[in-house]
């Protein structure tokens, strides 16, 4: 069946988030209303009524495999500096790359990305006086695998972590900044500062948008959520992926961004996170879309004197 997911789109964001049905976007993104959903769809109807076991296999086996784009190209001034190795992670091996010397920041990039994708960061950071770590998930850019999820994806951020750190900053982006959450709560993740960009709310959210996007049976996607479960003998608890509790919980200065023409993740997340944060440093971006926010160099100086708060009060 052909694959839902689309890989990142970096090119310019159309109508704001709030003018556009949350629950389907059709233009750009993750769940992309492309030619082949419609017969997609008509599968997943068919098979949710007759073979609801079937329909759960193959949806858990969609939502955990990753659009796998090529990876895109370091600026020529991070690409001649780059230090990369493999690290072992579980029964595969990330690919991670490294710049500068300093305080470590992490960069933690989302679902169906690479670690290009945040490569604008690096340098300023690097001439801020950092040590800049970024790696590719698994099933992601030059890391092995073909399928991969939460638990995988946030054990590999505190994988990472583990080899290079202590931390000094964590910056996420998207279901990378969720993951790097669920890594502190869960993995020990330890840092001194978090930034967090374009992030969903829930994890639950992630799922709810793949099981409407394909036209899922409150049954089938219940089950969907069980395989998640059991696969884990219950590591994964669904009643615990609050990324709003794990924010609370990791009790961090934070600089939360979200863009309010975000076409993938709605604006109503990130001002949820705010809310719930009310010691965070929240900026609302305008006209950047879910992707340009994490090149954009005014975002990015923002980042840069957050980070450098902790490093020179």
């Amino acid at each position: 069946m052909r694959h839902l997911f689309q890989p990142y789109h970096e090119g310019p964001s159309a109508a704001p988030a709030q003018a556009r049905p949350q629950a389907r976007p059709t233009r750009v993104g993750r769940f992309a209303e492309t030619p082949g959903v419609p017969a997609v769809r008509r599968v997943y109807r068919v098979l949710c009524r007759l073979a609801p076991g079937v329909a759960a296999r193959l949806a858990y086996r969609q939502l955990a495999t990753p659009p796998r784009g090529a990876a895109g190209r370091w600026p020529q001034a991070v690409r001649a500096q780059t230090r990369t190795r493999r690290l072992t992670c579980g029964t595969g091996e990330l690919a991670v790359y490294e710049w500068g010397q300093g305080p470590v920041v992490l960069l933690v990039h989302g679902w169906g990305a690479n670690a290009t994708h945040m490569g604008r960061m690096v340098l300023p950071l690097v001439l801020a006086g950092f040590r800049v770590v970024a790696f590719d998930a698994p099933a992601h850019g030059r890391s092995s695998g073909l399928r991969t999820d939460m638990v995988e994806f946030a054990n590999a951020v505190a994988t990472v972590a583990r080899q290079v750190g202590p931390l000094h900053a964590v910056i996420g982006h998207s279901f990378g900044a969720a993951m790097a959450l669920y890594a502190a709560r869960d993995w020990g993740l330890d840092s001194t500062r978090l930034v967090l960009i374009s992030s969903f709310d829930h994890c639950n959210w992630f799922v709810e948008m793949f099981a409407l996007h394909v036209g899922l049976t409150p049954e089938v996607r219940q089950r969907v959520r069980d395989m998640f479960v059991l696969r884990y003998g219950g590591r994964l608890d669904w009643g615990r992926m609050s990324v709003v509790e794990m924010a609370r919980q990791a009790h961090l200065p934070t600089l939360l961004m979200h863009d309010d023409s975000d076409e993938e993740i709605p604006f109503s997340h990130g001002l949820s996170l705010a809310a719930a944060l009310p010691a965070s440093q929240f900026k609302a971006t305008h006209g950047l879309g879910h992707h340009r926010v994490v090149r954009n160099p005014e975002v990015i100086r923002r980042i840069v004197a957050f980070i450098e708060i902790q490093e020179n009060p």
